[in-house]
């Protein structure tokens, strides 16, 4: 079999309805499949096939309840719009997910305690992200008032960490 052969029996297979042919000519054995549409090649992701099947059922809903719903719980996650209503000051909040620590070695004192006075560049706190640590400054001169993380903690992006008035 020469390439256009080749290319042209894979063309006839892809819009067929067929997901495995194998041909022998001369001696050599040419094996081609394809995937059926919508598995998303799961022998690549072995683990995942199973997960992968995007299937989809009726859902019998009930008319009538047999036992009372519980009603959703909201989960309410920490708002700088809403932070920043409640009390005076600025608000220094993280610039990436990361974990939050206050000090460069948990022997050491934080850098910037409830009461601390900072200027403008010096370091609150040490934000790990991916193995890398990143100092967090202060952009304006003031006292710490507040600090919303404790040490260890994971912060969000734009989550409040400090406040200083």
């Amino acid at each position: 079999m020469n390439y256009t052969q080749i290319r042209e029996l894979l063309e006839w297979v892809d819009r067929s309805t067929l997901t495995n042919v194998s041909v022998n000519v001369g001696g050599a054995t040419l094996n081609a499949s394809k995937q059926a549409a919508g598995s998303f090649y799961p022998e690549m992701y072995p683990s995942y096939a199973p997960a992968m099947a995007m299937t989809t059922a009726p859902v019998a809903t009930p008319t009538t309840p047999s036992a009372p719903v519980a009603e959703p719980v909201a989960v309410k996650h920490a708002d700088p719009d809403e932070t920043t209503q409640k009390a005076s000051g600025h608000l220094i909040t993280s610039p990436i997910v990361g974990t939050f620590y206050s000090s460069s070695n948990p022997e050491k004192p934080a850098f910037a305690p409830v009461g601390t006075r900072v200027k403008k560049g010096d370091v609150l706190c040490i934000l790990e992200a991916m193995k890398i640590m990143n100092e967090v400054t202060a952009d304006v001169d003031g006292t710490v008032v507040e600090v919303f993380a404790e040490n260890g903690q994971m912060v969000e992006a734009r989550q409040p960490l400090f406040r200083i008035e």
